[in-house]
């Protein structure tokens, strides 16, 4: 392939290709999202309370990995 060949099959696959995928990809995310709002239960999130904080910012691990358990803990 030469080139030019080159350079017109990517000026193809940006102007024609690429919109097509973008399209296909927004389209499934819709469906993604309708499917999530009607089907996944409603329920509140729970956040940290201060006692959490205070724990987690007085404990030595993580900040970012006891947070993320703490979360999970109270949301699963």
């Amino acid at each position: 392939m030469t080139p030019k060949q080159e350079e017109a099959l990517r000026d193809y696959l940006q102007e024609v290709i690429v919109p097509l995928i973008e399209e296909v990809l927004v389209k499934k995310l819709g469906q993604a999202l309708t499917f999530a709002k009607k089907e996944l239960p409603k329920r509140e999130w729970q956040g940290l309370t201060e006692d959490d904080r205070d724990a987690i910012l007085r404990s030595d691990g993580s900040i970012f990995d006891m947070t993320e358990a703490k979360l999970k803990e109270k949301n699963t």
